[in-house]
């Protein structure tokens, strides 16, 4: 895997991210249906309405780790995959900081979430679920950021042995 492949593709991962947050994720809608049809509650959100929407109600906790974990922790772990990727012989502490960033970017854990929150709002009688075009860009951006990671990894023990 070559230096110029893998900084397309973690480009690229970025570009889902940006979609991900900004696209409705899920779709949630309650109805009750008996002579007429009666729409109790019909609501999308996307990772950043999400956020406004927890700010709003001063739900600050489940913002902080939407925000932290849900922005924060990919930014910096795409930060340090660029260093990475763009610079001649990145120090070995970078590639062990993004290992362990990576086992902290919760984007996974997030995405697995709404797909919870998909499936059990879809077990209510009078619930239906649809996930939204965001939550398959947000697990594209997680499969796609994870390959680029471990790659990259990959990528440079296989140089630092050549060179080294």
């Amino acid at each position: 895997m070559n230096r110029s492949i893998l900084l397309i593709l973690h480009v690229i991962s970025l570009v889902l991210l940006g979609f991900g947050w900004v696209l409705n994720v899920l779709h949630i809608d309650i109805s009750v249906h008996y002579i007429v049809d009666f729409n109790l509650f019909s609501e999308k959100r996307s990772v950043l309405g999400m956020l406004d929407k927890l700010w709003t109600d001063r739900n600050y906790w489940p913002f902080l780790l939407i925000f932290l974990f849900g922005i924060i922790v990919p930014l910096l772990k795409s930060g340090i995959l660029f260093y990475l990727l763009l610079v001649k012989n990145p120090h070995p502490k970078w590639q062990r900081l993004v290992s362990a960033v990576s086992k902290w970017a919760m984007a996974d854990v997030f995405a697995i979430s709404i797909f919870v929150a998909f499936l059990g709002a879809n077990a209510m009688e009078n619930t239906k679920a649809i996930l939204q075009p965001g939550f398959y860009y947000f697990s594209g951006y997680v499969i796609l950021s994870g390959l680029v990671a471990l790659l990259c990894g990959q990528w440079l023990s296989k140089s630092t042995t050549n060179n080294g």
